[in-house]
């Protein structure tokens, strides 16, 4: 039987690799600033003090990073974790994050040993990672943590 090209092209787009390379993955960092780029926002792709990868990315007003974890040797990671700091000096008292985060079930919080107000929400993302529409809902997830955390600091 002859393989035409339409015939190709179907089997190539229901193969197994050409659905996972659809999902939004921690092997590199370029899956993830792509959603990002697609979304609209501004992302810079950069690494962290251990080598990993990382993403600073403005979504919609929304500045963040993204770091990668689950690593090996630098890449081929599992897992990323949105992350904001504020710099508030100290001004947030410590039973206000907890009561934050008592109430809160995704997105966690912190007081930094300088006593910035931190803000995280990890994903593990395996070595298939997840749908773009259930990224684009993890990142839903994450400004409105985010919008309401900085609400709670008065930022």
């Amino acid at each position: 039987m002859k393989l035409t090209n339409t015939m190709l092209a179907a089997a190539i787009a229901l193969s197994p690799v050409a659905v996972q390379a659809q999902n939004i993955v921690a092997t590199t960092a370029y899956s993830a600033k792509s959603f990002f780029e697609n979304e609209g926002a501004e992302v810079e792709a950069t690494t962290d003090n251990v080598g990993d990868p990382k993403l600073k990315v403005n979504y919609y007003g929304n500045e963040f990073s993204v770091y990668y974890y689950g690593c090996d040797n630098n890449s081929d990671c599992n897992a990323v974790q949105f992350f904001s700091g504020y710099k508030t000096d100290g001004s947030v008292r410590l039973s206000k994050i907890n009561t934050w985060n008592a109430e809160n079930r995704y997105a966690r919080a912190y007081i930094s040993d300088s006593g910035a107000a931190r803000i995280e929400m990890d994903i593990f993302l395996g070595r298939d990672g997840v749908s773009a529409d259930d990224f684009a809902s993890m990142v839903s997830l994450w400004a409105r943590s985010m919008s309401e955390f900085e609400d709670m600091i008065d930022w």
